[in-house]
């Protein structure tokens, strides 16, 4: 009974590290995709109340723009080097389209307009700060 099960393992082995050993000469091509943000239904007023200027702590404005195209709402962010597109992964929070930032919308309890954007990068560094 053992002689088998010691047979069993040792071709389970042998089979497992024959299917991991490389094949070729590192002739293969690896394509990493990163990952897409999952988008959420945003609702037509949140839509509509983060549009508009922010200041940077440094002097320079964040634009917040959006397009409607049919059903389809599509926002983006500008720092001046032209806009990026950002979209919403929920609770008034958005990611930038191709680039390491999120956008994190806040807005006291008595006011409907967010006044202040926290941007930190996907990792959850502070970026900068923007104010209405």
């Amino acid at each position: 009974m053992r002689t088998k099960l010691l047979l069993a393992a040792a071709a389970t082995f042998f089979t497992l590290t024959a299917t991991a050993a490389p094949q070729g000469a590192g002739t293969e091509r690896v394509d990493v995709v990163g990952a897409q943000p999952r988008q959420v239904q945003m609702a037509p007023f949140m839509f509509d109340n983060v549009q508009g200027l922010f200041e940077l702590e440094d002097g320079r404005m964040l634009t917040v723009t959006g397009k409607v195209d049919g059903k389809t709402r599509t926002l983006y962010a500008d720092f001046g080097d032209g806009p990026t597109e950002i979209v919403h992964v929920g609770k008034s929070r958005f990611v930038a389209v191709g680039k390491d930032l999120r956008f994190s919308f806040e807005r006291p309890n008595s006011r409907r307009l967010p006044d202040t954007v926290r941007i930190t990068n996907l990792a959850g560094r502070y970026v900068a700060l923007a104010q209405r």
